[in-house]
């Protein structure tokens, strides 16, 4: 179903067609869960999130304007849902100083070595929400820059340079093992 179909479907819901829901649930279920999963580890957690993430993007349905697409809206909502519950759980997350001299080529060599994928799997689960997204978003998922900045709420040239000191941070994680 293209964009233009999908905002008919939903002037249907908003229209009381609230049956109709249910393709965004299937179509974008998974997707949605595969976010907050990444964000927050526990099963029980994430699916009850990714409900309240459906019933929250219900409830702004009528603010969707069609400026991105059904996709990339309810990622945000998922983000921020996510984002938010793992702040009232206070969670602790490794946070490393940026003044550290590592050449791009250093980290390269690092991440490269298929060996070490438990160990990059296990760091990238130390990193803080914002960069797991980030890091899901743009090498997992692919999602073009435009997008990852509407659902981050960041600028798109921001993304860059995040991801390159998230890179970084990575190498340090799997370099000092799960060190705080």
């Amino acid at each position: 179903m293209q964009q233009t179909d999908e905002q008919r479907l939903i002037a249907r819901v908003l229209d009381g067609h609230t049956e109709d829901y249910g393709y965004f649930l299937e179509r974008y279920g998974q997707e949605v869960m595969r976010l907050v999963s990444r964000l927050v580890p526990q099963q029980q957690d994430a699916e009850e999130l990714v409900q309240d993430v459906f019933v929250r993007a219900y409830d702004r349905l009528e603010t969707f304007g069609g400026r991105s697409s059904f996709s990339t809206w309810i990622c945000r909502i998922a983000y921020t849902t996510a984002v938010s519950w793992l702040r009232k759980q206070r969670i602790k997350y490794l946070s490393i100083e940026d003044n550290l001299h590592l050449t791009d080529t250093k980290v390269d060599e690092a991440l490269d070595d298929e060996t070490r994928i438990d160990e990059l799997r296990r760091a990238i689960a130390q990193l803080k929400p914002d960069e797991q997204t980030l890091i899901t978003l743009f090498y997992y998922d692919n999602r073009p820059l435009a997008d990852i900045a509407y659902i981050l709420d960041i600028e798109t040239g921001t993304i860059a340079t995040r991801l390159h000191r998230i890179r970084r941070k990575l190498y340090l994680l799997m370099k000092h093992g799960s060190k705080s």
